[in-house]
């Protein structure tokens, strides 16, 4: 019984290890591999089975797929002293996954820095074009404008703007019905 036991501890104690000891990363991921918080060898890149110094490396998975990050809808002042209510999104991908990790650490960081970006950067493009502008004649210019200021400030987090769009863009409430009014009585006379 006593030996029975003592076989039965040693292979859990090397599965312990053996689970401390190899890690997986996906082909959907990338694996930085730390020690005591410092990275101790280049990215993982490559899809498989690794290894590391158990019970010492920390491994950080970092997504490779190009990520979403959805804005709220805003007001945004344009040319004219109009109002537009704007929705956009932002597509970026993890460029540099070792600042990624040391200056935003994950995902839900590089949202919380990302967020204002675009807000900051439709304000000051937008507040110089006309609805008409920004609706048909120059949309692809002010898309690409604000797509390089977005790209400027998260390159500094390791991050590449894929792309930067407007979902929507509609009148205030209170502007589409007297739009919708002065259409009436144009249509009645």
């Amino acid at each position: 019984p006593f030996s029975g036991l003592a076989i039965l501890i040693a292979i859990v104690a090397v599965i312990v290890v053996a689970d401390y000891t190899f890690f997986t990363v996906d082909p959907t991921e990338q694996a930085l591999v730390l020690r005591f918080g410092k990275p101790v060898s280049d990215l993982i890149g490559t899809p498989g089975l690794h290894t590391r110094v158990p019970f010492i490396d920390s491994v950080v998975y970092i997504d490779k797929r190009i990520l979403a990050l959805d804005n709220e809808r805003q007001e945004v002042l344009v040319a004219e002293n109009q109002r537009l209510e704007v929705d956009a999104f932002v597509r970026y991908r993890i460029a540099d996954p070792l600042l990624f990790y040391q200056s935003v650490f994950n995902v839900k960081g590089a949202d919380a820095q990302l967020g204002g970006m675009p807000n900051s950067a439709l304000r000051r493009t937008l507040s110089e074009a006309s609805i008409v502008d920004i609706v048909r004649n120059r949309r692809d210019a002010l898309m690409a404008d604000i797509r390089d200021q977005v790209k400027a400030g998260a390159a500094r987090f390791g991050l590449d703007i894929v792309d930067v769009r407007i979902k929507r863009a509609d009148l205030p409430p209170e502007n589409s019905e007297a739009v919708f009014r002065r259409m009436q009585a144009e249509r009645q006379r």
